[in-house]
């Protein structure tokens, strides 16, 4: 898996495991009812763009890779587990949501949180650019530092809910942060013409956003401090936890899609052989990121048309066979042409296979605890993801495989995952998808 692939994952994994804010407004947009529905959308866009740009995956991701690398000399293993390691709360970010639904912060659930988590993840993120360059500081640093990210954009997705709710926006605003996301996802190739820099700059680049917001959140987002702390949502959670672990169904999905993850990737093994062996530059590498993002927003559109016509158990057998089969084109990557051509053809078939699974995911969640369930299967993707790096890694350092045999087996591995395909209930992947559009509010 490519680099803006692994970006990809990172941010449709990170905006799902919001959990819903049900219920009441609790009074919230109650000062804003007389704004215009530009100041929800300006916190929402403002809110889900600032916590996935600034993330040490996407405007980071280049920046710390070539420090690590280049700077501290570490190799494929220490750099995979930096990375990885520093992302670890995105797969926590459910307790984000419980938190801040159950404990009001000066008398709000969201207002507060918002206005702190913006200014503490702007700060810290230029803490990271200051601390000692050291992995045990720096990556410290960086796992604090995306806590804050997490509740940044915990509390978008709750105010994106709760505004949407409350006047009738939903819809207008999902767009909004699908376009957020989209944009915010040029943090990775930027990252990468900004790593030939000191950290610091990037570091700037990243934090002037989320200073932005909290401008933004102390300035337009009016809450009354009326909240109370609420007990019984702690209960509710340990309910729908109950539920999650009877669900048959849900953990041979996530087995699935941990099964596809776990394969020993060659995401980390890739920058190493771009720099050392082909010589290619950061500025050259960053295009590709470029080429790689477009290619896979492309393939996005293509699935609408495929789950119109093909059942969910046949679209995840195209998907695990065209992952395994397109990671061979790799074998052949062995010059600036060929990069280019490889690149956009993976990411936009990837991208495209990539579909099914999420709605595996979507479909395997239990009714009434939504939120959990698809946390828990989003967190094993991410736990599979994390391992595949880290062997793939560990494989190419360790071991000394090339990366050509590393694409072998990670083709290998994947392709072994068709043999669990069959054992899917039914009842899961034996439809088609309607696929609507949802019509604008």
């Amino acid at each position: 898996m490519t680099e803006s692939a692994n970006a990809i994952s990172i941010l449709a994994a990170g905006e799902h495991v919001v959990p819903p804010m049900t219920g009441r407004p609790h009074g919230r947009f109650t000062r804003m009812v007389k704004a215009p529905y530009f100041n929800i959308a300006l916190l929402v866009g403002c809110g889900i763009f600032a916590s996935t740009y600034a993330q040490t995956g996407v405007i980071g991701l280049y920046p710390f890779r070539f420090l690590l690398k280049d700077k501290l000399g570490e190799g494929p293993l220490r750099v995979a587990l930096f990375m990885q390691l520093a992302s670890m709360p995105w797969n926590l970010k459910i307790i984000s949501g419980i938190v801040s639904d159950a404990i009001p912060l000066f008398g709000t659930r969201r207002r507060h949180y918002l206005i702190f988590s913006s200014l503490l993840a702007g700060l810290l993120w230029l803490a990271v650019a200051v601390v000692p360059p050291r992995f045990t500081p720096m990556v410290i640093m960086a796992i604090i530092m995306n806590i804050a990210l997490v509740f940044v954009s915990t509390i978008s997705g709750g105010i994106l809910v709760e505004g949407g709710q409350t006047f009738g926006v939903t819809g207008k605003l999902s767009s909004v942060r699908v376009l957020a996301m989209n944009i915010a996802g040029l943090g990775v190739p930027l990252g990468a013409l900004l790593a030939t820099r000191a950290l610091g700059v990037s570091a700037m680049t990243a934090a002037i956003p989320l200073f932005l917001l909290f401008f933004i959140a102390v300035f337009l987002y009016k809450e009354k401090p009326t909240a109370k702390r609420d007990p019984k949502i702690w209960k509710g959670i340990i309910v729908q936890l109950k539920i999650a672990l009877k669900a048959k169904t849900l953990w041979v999905a996530a087995g699935l899609l941990f099964l596809v993850q776990f394969a020993p990737g060659f995401l980390t093994p890739l920058m190493f052989y771009q720099t050392d062996t082909l010589h290619f530059s950061e500025k050259f590498i960053g295009f590709l990121t470029l080429i790689d993002a477009i290619a896979g927003a492309a393939g996005a559109f293509f699935y609408v048309y495929f789950c119109r016509r093909l059942s969910l158990r046949q679209l995840l057998f195209g998907s695990v066979f065209l992952t395994a089969a397109l990671s061979l084109l790799y074998l052949g990557y062995n010059d600036k042409n060929s990069a280019i051509l490889i690149e956009a053809v993976y990411c936009f078939v990837l991208s495209l296979a990539q579909l099914p699974l999420f709605d595996l995911a979507a479909r395997a969640t239990p009714k009434g605890s939504e939120a959990v369930g698809y946390s828990v299967i989003m967190s094993v993707w991410n736990w599979g993801l994390f391992c595949s790096d880290l062997i793939g890694s560990a494989l190419y350092e360790k071991y000394h495989m090339t990366f050509k045999n590393l694409v072998w087996v990670n083709a290998g591995t994947t392709i072994l995952v068709l043999f669990a395909i069959p054992f899917l209930p039914k009842l899961l992947v034996d439809h088609k998808e309607v696929c609507e559009v949802p019509a604008a509010d």
